[in-house]
């Protein structure tokens, strides 16, 4: 069955050593996220205990400083590896995206100044600048950590977004451009087929067969894929004050992806239960641009979509978009590209 051995997975040395000092010391110690500095401080005084795999937080950096930014590019463009249970929070970071997914179970994703519970089936897509720590103290949570490059990311994920350019740029800003918490959190419940996903590459990593590592690139495409097609919509983002969350912008953005010729301000402020000026705010403060210009990006994008395939002429994609004529149709497509529709089809067919 599905799930079963990730939700039964014996606990290993390190681990079990760990719990041990879970249950007998200080409990504070897994609550907080600590510096690398701070976890060296009591490794000295005698206040952790060492492990098999205590060398790992040296192991993350050349420096051995528990920041990783400088670490040396992934041989491969995957790697996967379970989390340590009851493992201190030591806070680090990397220079790959990181794709933590909880199987089963519980724990909590810490920050600096933040942090947020994940339950089983919940995804959380870490930038390669985000500082964070996972702390799980109990027997029966599983987590896979997904590490990826740029590249494969880029390709597997947001060049595949339904939302289109306008939700990908959005997501993108999130991971890459901001300083803060850059995460995008994907609560995708007791979906099936990706515990079938993770659970496969767990037997990849455990017995490393032949061409093991191609095979785990492989799934986790099939992986990334999954959430596009069924969790896009479903994407909490950090809010704008530290430590909030924001489950609807990506909502909002992938009903107006879908809308995109008819939907209005009062219409979609409707749909989602706020006022025309409560939304109108949120999607100003979160994008940076107001409900007009947004409709209008989602529609030019489909309109180059429809032009690209080379079946239907101008004043047929104006009215499929949602243009009342070709003028209208003009204007708006020179506002986004800063050219007609006329003349990117000129320049296409060069």
């Amino acid at each position: 069955m599905a799930f079963e051995k990730m939700k039964s997975y014996p606990l290993n040395e390190s681990e079990r050593i760990l719990k041990k000092a879970y249950e007998t010391g200080d409990k504070t110690l897994w609550e907080k996220p600590m510096s690398f500095s701070r976890y060296e401080q009591y490794e000295r005084e005698g206040v952790i205990v060492q492990t098999p795999a205590s060398h790992l937080y040296r192991d993350k950096s050349r420096s051995g400083r528990g920041f990783t930014v400088e670490e040396a590019p992934l041989t491969t463009q995957t790697f996967v590896t379970p989390h340590l249970r009851y493992s201190y929070p030591v806070l680090h970071n990397h220079n790959y995206v990181e794709i933590v997914y909880v199987a089963a179970g519980s724990c909590v994703n810490l920050f600096e100044n933040a942090s947020f519970p994940m339950k089983a089936g919940d995804v959380c897509i870490l930038a390669p600048k985000a500082v964070h720590a996972i702390s799980c103290t109990n027997d029966e949570s599983f987590i896979l950590n997904m590490m990826v490059n740029r590249r494969f990311f880029d390709k597997r994920f947001l060049n595949l977004l339904q939302g289109g350019k306008l939700m990908a740029d959005y997501l993108e800003g999130i991971l890459f451009e901001r300083d803060v918490s850059p995460y995008v959190l994907f609560p995708t419940g007791d979906d099936t087929w990706l515990g079938i996903l993770a659970e496969a590459m767990l037997n990849e990593i455990e017995r490393k067969e032949y061409a093991y590592e191609y095979c785990l690139s492989l799934l986790i495409g099939q992986f990334l894929l999954r959430i596009v097609r069924d969790h896009e919509s479903e994407a909490i983002v950090p809010g704008k004050s530290a430590g909030t969350q924001n489950d609807l912008i990506v909502g909002i953005l992938s009903y107006l992806n879908v809308h995109y010729n008819s939907a209005s301000l009062n219409e979609t402020a409707r749909y989602f239960g706020y006022s025309p000026a409560y939304l109108s705010r949120v999607i100003r403060e979160q994008t940076g641009k107001n409900f007009n210009a947004i409709i209008a990006q989602i529609q030019v994008e489909h309109a180059v979509r429809l032009m690209d395939g080379g079946r239907h002429n101008l004043t047929e994609i104006a009215q499929e978009i949602g243009c009342f004529d070709t003028s209208h149709f003009n204007k708006k497509f020179k506002a986004v590209y800063g050219i007609s529709p006329r003349q990117y089809l000129e320049q296409k067919a060069r």
